[in-house]
């Protein structure tokens, strides 16, 4: 039995590549399990948090303490009844990590490593768009499309507010790198998914399965160009300008 995580932050396409893993007949690929919420993609295997309340930010935080116990002692258990929990025609089974979990559980990323454990590391290189597409979904509140490319209505960008986010996600995405350097893995990038056969046959190929043809299951939101969605983009474009981010315009 083969076990991987998918390394990655919000926004970078994991989500379409676990459910296309997931469609495979030798893998079995679940969402993040330590995810706030019960939200997740294979809801049966998120971990039981205690909370006290999702709306209210102060409770968050308060949450976060509260289970600070619950999961030293019960997330690395957690992980292995989930990977020696294997079906019959399973080779391979893995989760998704965002690497804000290993910064607040240090340990498990120890115990992926001592047990070598594989990693799908995924970046979005263009962390313009990145940023961009965090900014769409907390408008919209609407993460991704099941059918054909959804358009949505415009909506303004706070130019401050994207611009600590692409400062973010350039640290972000060395990261993913530098912690990953000694493990065995694989890197990804969000900018391949437009030759999606020929990088899946790569994920295959690490993860030692059999070639399938396996479409992705959902679709961007968005315009085709970052213009048709943004109200103030020539204040935008500004912003790129003044910031050394021309290669973005």
């Amino acid at each position: 039995m083969t076990n991987f995580i998918i390394f990655t932050t919000q926004r970078s396409g994991s989500t379409v590549l676990t459910r296309t893993l997931d469609g495979h007949p030798e893998i079995f690929c679940a969402g993040e399990l330590f995810h706030e919420s019960t939200d997740i993609y294979h809801p049966e295997w998120h971990f039981p948090v205690w909370a006290l309340s999702q709306k209210s930010k102060m409770l968050r935080k308060f949450d976060k303490i509260l289970n600070y116990p619950n999961l030293r002692f019960r997330a690395i258990p957690h992980i292995k009844k989930f990977f020696n929990s294997a079906g019959s025609n399973e080779k391979v089974r893995g989760f998704k990590l965002m690497i804000s979990h290993m910064r607040s559980m240090p340990y498990m990323w120890d115990f992926l490593k001592k047990n070598n454990t594989k990693v799908i590391v995924l970046i979005r290189k263009n962390v313009f768009n990145t940023g961009l597409s965090r900014l769409r979904k907390d408008e919209t509140r609407v993460p991704h499309a099941a059918g054909a490319v959804t358009v949505t209505e415009k909506f303004r960008v706070a130019p401050n507010k994207l611009l600590k986010h692409m400062q973010y996600l350039e640290k972000v995405n060395q990261e993913l790198l530098d912690y990953t350097r000694d493990m065995p893995r694989i890197v990804l990038y969000y900018e391949d998914f437009g030759n999606w056969d020929e990088m899946m046959n790569q994920v295959f190929s690490f993860l030692e399965v059999g070639p399938q043809t396996l479409p992705p299951v959902l679709k961007k939101i968005g315009g085709t160009s970052w213009r048709d969605d943004v109200t103030n983009y020539e204040e935008i474009e500004k912003l790129l300008k003044e910031n050394n981010y021309n290669q973005y315009l």
